[in-house]
């Protein structure tokens, strides 16, 4: 891996970068680099912050989209769809739970999240910049501003943040931030991917390479570097757990056709028993596609 000469944006430390990766999705101009002395791994450079923001209020769902995702739909469409991956985090996050608790969201969309979330605790509140979605939450009973200053002054027993924290481009400041929102003994729960997935660290498929790599993620986190920045935040207890979203017949698509779209394909062939099998192998050695974090404000 050869050395370059750009600054660590997280530690700024003495040690090297190493440049791991030539190619970014939609940024020519930007590779990915490691940093030898805290191991972030980053990509270099990033948008500008006006840049940043016109990308996320005009462009961010085409680009979306031309990965493969649905884009911009429709708010109930779009509720209805997330419904079971709400079910998935609710599971995670339900020993967390508490009758008195209240409980914020950051990218919290149409509040998908938030209504499995709802019967579980006192209030929820949601942070999105969707104007859309925010209003389609707002119909739902849950209270969503345009942006976190809007609730600066509030305190939480819960904060929520998946897959936000890879878009940070100042994760400490920002993660600090959470700490101050909440409660004494109040916890931030994250999700972000895992830049030692399988298909990354493993398999080290190069299509898959060239589609993992992307922009609009300015830091790609293991469950290390994740720890080590939400304790930078001033998180003092810090607990990290494997997560495997995608299925093995997304991983043998990739293997086979080089792209995204293989989601339950070959389950005529591969039953569950054998993809609960393969992902309890991935999350064993750390080889899952995501990380869920809690992070602890202790009393």
């Amino acid at each position: 891996m050869p050395i370059a000469d750009v600054p660590c944006p997280l530690c700024n430390q003495s040690g090297v970068r190493h440049r791991i990766v030539d190619t970014v999705w939609d940024a020519p101009e930007s590779a990915v680099y490691k940093c030898s002395a805290c191991e972030i791994v980053f990509v270099y450079p990033i948008m500008n912050p006006e840049e940043e923001k016109a990308f996320y209020e005009a462009q961010f769902a085409g680009y979306m989209k031309k990965r493969g995702g649905p884009g911009e739909t429709k708010p109930q469409e779009h509720f209805e769809q997330n419904r079971s991956e709400a079910e998935r985090r609710l599971a995670n996050l339900k020993p967390y739970l508490r009758s008195e608790m209240r409980v914020l969201e950051l990218g919290s969309s149409t509040g998908f999240l938030l209504a499995a979330i709802k019967p579980y605790v006192a209030a929820v509140t949601g942070i999105d910049p969707s104007q859309l979605y925010a209003e389609y939450a707002n119909q739902r009973g849950i209270k969503t501003y345009a942006d976190l200053s809007e609730v600066a002054e509030e305190r939480f027993d819960l904060i929520l943040a998946y897959y936000v924290v890879e878009h940070l481009r100042n994760p400490v400041e920002y993660l600090s931030r959470f700490h101050q929102m909440l409660n004494p003994g109040g916890h931030l729960a994250i999700e972000v991917p895992n830049v030692e997935d399988a298909l990354v660290k493993f398999y080290q498929l190069d299509s898959f390479d060239r589609f993992y790599w992307q922009k609009a993620h300015y830091f790609n986190y293991s469950h290390r570097t994740l720890a080590m920045v939400l304790k930078r935040a001033g998180f003092e207890s810090v607990k990290t757990m494997p997560e495997q979203r995608y299925d093995i017949s997304n991983h043998i698509h990739w293997l086979l056709k080089g792209e995204p779209g293989g989601k339950s394909k070959y389950t005529h062939v591969l039953d569950d028993k054998l993809n609960q099998e393969y992902a309890r192998c991935l999350k064993q050695h750390w080889l899952c596609d995501t990380i869920f974090t809690i992070a602890t404000q202790l009393k």
